[in-house]
């Protein structure tokens, strides 16, 4: 089984420990923020894991081309396929290099190249450009062809893919700042909102003002102790408002607080990926910039309702 799968498993068993664990507490504020906790559980583990293995395969991807060099090096020189990988191995490819040496600890226990080959790929399975180039070494191994050319043409080509990525994110760099500053504005537009609309919501006369008859500054007053399938958001934002201390689920000022604080979650989490995805052409590599958003975008807010801002 794969070590994101095996981490997946425990983060859902201990999501859903968290959860029965809840069910049966009274304290509603207990309860919620064991919920919240679960939810940490379920996602920042297997999202770390995955960004982690993002940068260990931009690593090995770095390091690839002079690997392919050294070896079509070697073997200009007279040496066999084996013989070059013994003698790369002495060579330091950063976290290449413990990938090499056990190609060769394979390799002097007998184990056929072809083989060998194919279990570095599978170790590898995470980066198209390694897998590619490793099934044109391997045909090519195969054919009998000038196999030393072949891994020259193949490093100057990743070496190539990666100077474009890199201009192409340098120059994408602009448009992810952009995006950090549209989110921390959406989050000052919350505060501010909350902080100067929710009052005037709640004024007796905001029905007069505005030509409407029976305005409720409320929408979830309806829905409290209510069982209705229909009621379940503003069972959410009940749950958020007990979870952080916003107040009694019939005050208008805990339903927006609630309803805002969720919406700079959602709103922190995807535009992090887009950026990720925009910057590396990565939903992986947004991890980084979900986990910044979300966190700092959350922290502000519940400082700033602490504090008695809003």
């Amino acid at each position: 089984m794969k070590k994101d799968i095996k981490i997946l498993i425990v983060s859902a068993v201990i999501f859903v420990v968290l959860i029965i664990i809840s069910m049966f507490l009274s304290d509603l504020t207990i309860s919620a923020n064991l919920l919240f906790l679960g939810v940490i559980a379920l996602t920042v583990p297997y999202t770390v894991y995955k960004f982690i293995e993002f940068k260990k395969v931009k690593a090995y991807e770095k390091e690839f081309p002079n690997f392919l060099r050294d070896m079509a090096e070697s073997q200009r020189a007279g040496l066999t396929l084996v013989q070059a990988l013994k003698t790369v191995e002495k060579s330091d490819y950063g976290i290449l290099t413990s990938e090499i040496s056990k190609i060769n600890k394979q390799l002097s226990w007998n184990v056929p190249i072809e083989k060998v080959f194919k279990k570095f790929t599978e170790r590898m399975s995470a980066s198209k450009v390694i897998v590619r180039s490793l099934m044109v070494i391997g045909q090519a191994n195969r054919s009998g062809g000038n196999i030393e050319d072949t891994m020259d043409a193949l490093a100057n080509n990743i070496e190539s893919l990666r100077d474009v990525q890199a201009e192409k994110s340098s120059m994408l760099n602009q448009q992810v700042i952009m995006m950090y500053a549209i989110f921390f504005i959406f989050v000052g537009i919350t505060i501010a909102m909350v902080k100067f609309l929710v009052p005037m919501i709640q004024t007796q006369d905001l029905g007069s003002t505005f030509g409407a008859q029976n305005f409720n500054s409320n929408p979830c007053s309806v829905c409290i102790d209510s069982t209705d399938p229909s009621c379940f958001g503003c069972t959410v934002f009940a749950t958020v408002s007990s979870a952080f201390g916003f107040g009694d689920q019939s005050n208008p000022a805990a339903y927006y607080k609630s309803l805002f604080l969720t919406m700079i979650v959602i709103q922190g989490l995807f535009t992090g990926l887009i950026a990720g995805q925009i910057s590396s052409d990565s939903i992986t590599a947004g991890a980084k910039h979900s986990m910044i958003m979300l966190f700092s975008g959350f922290a502000l807010f519940i400082v700033v309702a602490k504090l008695g801002f809003v």
